[in-house]
């Protein structure tokens, strides 16, 4: 999977009324998030680090915070401490949906854990049924595990509301890929997912990979879409 040390968006955190150990409304705990976010997005992650760690420094749990801090150090290679983040923000934070997510995404991408990737994705989408790339990698465990109606039900939520990033793209390519690409559930989703996109650059992209599968000899959809965003 590409996504694997790559940088991609980070969506912007809030954090929830009454949970105490925020310092919401902080100017200088906002302003290192917003300068954590944006150096982690162009992949500059030394000063991503800077920034989460000073953000840290005043703010220890700070949920998007943790969060963030885990998403760098993954795509900064230092694996091993970006796992021990995951579990911390989760100790800390065990209502905040994202953290199933990305913690599900790195048991299925980086360990191929199945079993409690699933688990930490069926977590986070009772906190939040609408996190469609949590339904996209939900599907990705579903059809690895030979369980394809599961995998075509959860792709299907996931592509009602297409996201602007990346490893979603990668996931869904993915998991059409290995349901087989020339079958008509198959032109169905993508159908589906390029007509619920709101953002044209993502839908011209998928356009292109698609012309670009038709016309490459052995080529995999998910590769075709890595080459594309590449």
């Amino acid at each position: 999977m590409a996504g694997l040390g790559t940088a991609t968006k980070v969506e912007p955190f809030r954090p929830k009324k009454g949970d105490h150990r925020q310092t919401e409304g902080d100017p200088s705990v906002t302003r290192y998030y917003e300068l954590a976010r944006l150096k982690y997005e162009k992949k500059k992650f030394p000063e991503a680090l800077g920034a989460i760690e000073k953000l840290l420094g005043q703010d220890p749990f700070h949920a998007g915070g943790l969060l963030l801090h885990a998403l760098i150090l993954e795509a900064a290679g230092r694996v091993d401490e970006s796992r021990s983040r995951f579990e911390h923000v989760l100790a800390n934070h065990p209502t905040l949906s994202q953290a199933y997510r990305e913690f599900g995404r790195y048991l299925l991408w980086r360990e191929q854990a199945l079993q409690s990737a699933e688990s930490h994705l069926l977590r986070g989408l009772t906190i939040n049924p609408q996190d469609s790339f949590a339904h996209a990698l939900l599907a990705n465990v579903y059809v690895r595990t030979n369980r394809k109606q599961q995998a075509v039900l959860h792709l299907e939520i996931a592509s009602r509301q297409p996201v602007d990033d990346i490893r979603y793209i990668e996931t869904c390519a993915d998991v059409l890929g290995r349901l087989g690409e020339g079958s008509e559930e198959v032109r169905y989703l993508l159908h589906t997912i390029l007509s619920n996109s709101r953002n044209r650059v993502l839908k011209n992209r998928v356009r292109k990979a698609l012309r670009s599968q038709e016309k490459s000899k052995g080529d995999t959809l998910k590769r075709v879409f890595q080459r594309v965003w590449s």
